[in-house]
């Protein structure tokens, strides 16, 4: 199953320390992809690239690999380890770091968190992203599935 990301907005806990070093930017559109590897019963294994426009206001680019487990019929839970560049983050050295995702299906698109820790010169401050995952596939009558 293939999905289109569509990337949109953050919160930062500290709004004192972001308005402070510019990084206040909480409108954050962009456009990713994410791909189904695998779906079983327990979960789903993942890969997603993409970029958006982060806090700093400069261009990010990521790619990710990553498992969700699936609570009930909506609810997913995991995490990715993300390839990320940016100017903004580590000192605009590329960096791996793992990214927790909490997703809602809510069947014709699905609502995605994610969180960044606030992680030495990594990320200066801690933030909440949220964005849509549209499918490109269609559900099928019978399955529940998309294809």
């Amino acid at each position: 199953m293939l999905d289109l990301n569509v990337y949109g907005f953050s919160y930062h806990p500290d709004q004192e320390a972001v308005h402070r070093l510019h990084l206040d930017n909480q409108v954050n559109p962009g456009l990713g992809l994410h791909y189904e590897l695998a779906n079983d019963p327990r979960g789903i294994t993942f890969a997603e690239v993409g970029m958006y426009q982060d806090s700093g206001r400069n261009l990010a680019k990521f790619a990710a690999l990553g498992y969700q487990f699936k609570l009930g019929e909506s609810w997913r839970i995991g995490a990715a380890a993300a390839l990320f560049d940016s100017k903004t983050y580590n000192g605009g050295a590329a960096f791996v770091g793992m990214v927790p995702l909490v997703t809602y299906d809510f069947g014709p698109v699905k609502l995605n968190a994610v969180y960044f820790p606030k992680v030495a010169q990594y990320n200066e401050i801690a933030a909440y992203g949220f964005y849509i995952s549209i499918p490109l596939g269609k559900r099928t009558p019978e399955s529940g599935q998309k294809q």
